[in-house]
């Protein structure tokens, strides 16, 4: 089981850690005190449980909460939000799914309760749930399978297309796809956090940095390339990513 912990306070951190250890031994932990961190190392290993702070140095918990969750194999994955703001509550429950919270200051006790609780919720979650649905595409003779989440952009270009794909070292490759048109990608990536920004782009939301909607284009974290914005698709854009 791995577990992230985004927590911006040392002493909270090491009261969260040790809390963790104690509850689930075998447990890899993982820690950070920034979103944008957090976001590459939940995109970079499968996280289980997550346990995120509302209040971090570079933006909200409940933003990367929201960023996580358009990511296809977290829609479901527990989340505990730890926080000082106890009006955050509502917010955390109705808009992103959270499982459970901790008002600060928080006792030991209560911090091992909640994971012993989420911990059980967790282990409920079928292994169906935890894997993937990769994406099959056939060329000829071969037939390729992508993890969606692993995509970060396709571009068109006549009768092909190039899936802009990120490896396991964070480098973007490319790999060309014959016979697709951008709507019939479209179709089978079932995964939400796809959107066509442009009649030659489809993007994956989760890997926007900037939008920039004066001079009409989007940055991608790892990618150098600014991607167009068409303003036949910027109000779905705009709707489905819009940061």
């Amino acid at each position: 089981m791995n577990i992230l912990i985004v927590e911006d306070e040392v002493h909270v951190e090491k009261l969260l850690v040790s809390c963790v250890r104690e509850v689930a031994p075998s447990a890899q932990i993982y820690t950070t005190g920034k979103s944008s961190e957090a976001l590459d190392l939940a995109r970079n290993q499968v996280i289980d449980l997550f346990i995120l702070d509302i209040q971090l140095t570079d933006y909200k918990g409940t933003q990367l909460a929201q960023q996580l969750r358009s990511i296809e194999h977290y829609t479901y994955t527990p989340i505990i939000f730890a926080t000082a703001l106890a009006n955050e509550e509502l917010t955390a429950y109705r808009e992103i799914k959270c499982y459970s919270f901790l008002i600060k200051p928080f006792t030991k006790e209560e911090v091992i309760n909640v994971l012993r609780d989420t911990l059980r919720y967790s282990q409920h979650l079928t292994l169906e749930q935890r894997q993937p649905r990769m994406l099959r595409i056939e060329q000829k003779s071969h037939i390729f399978e992508y993890d969606p989440d692993h995509i970060v952009y396709i571009e068109s270009f006549g009768k092909h297309l190039d899936l802009h794909i990120k490896t396991v070292n964070t480098e973007i490759r490319t790999d060309r796809i014959s016979g697709f048109s951008l709507k019939k990608m479209s179709e089978l990536l079932t995964n939400g956090s796809f959107v066509q920004c442009h009649k030659s782009y489809i993007i994956n939301t989760s890997y926007i940095s900037k939008i920039d909607k004066s001079e009409g284009f989007v940055e991608l974290a790892g990618v150098k390339e600014l991607i167009p914005i068409g303003n036949k698709y910027r109000e779905a854009l705009m709707n489905r990513g819009g940061q």
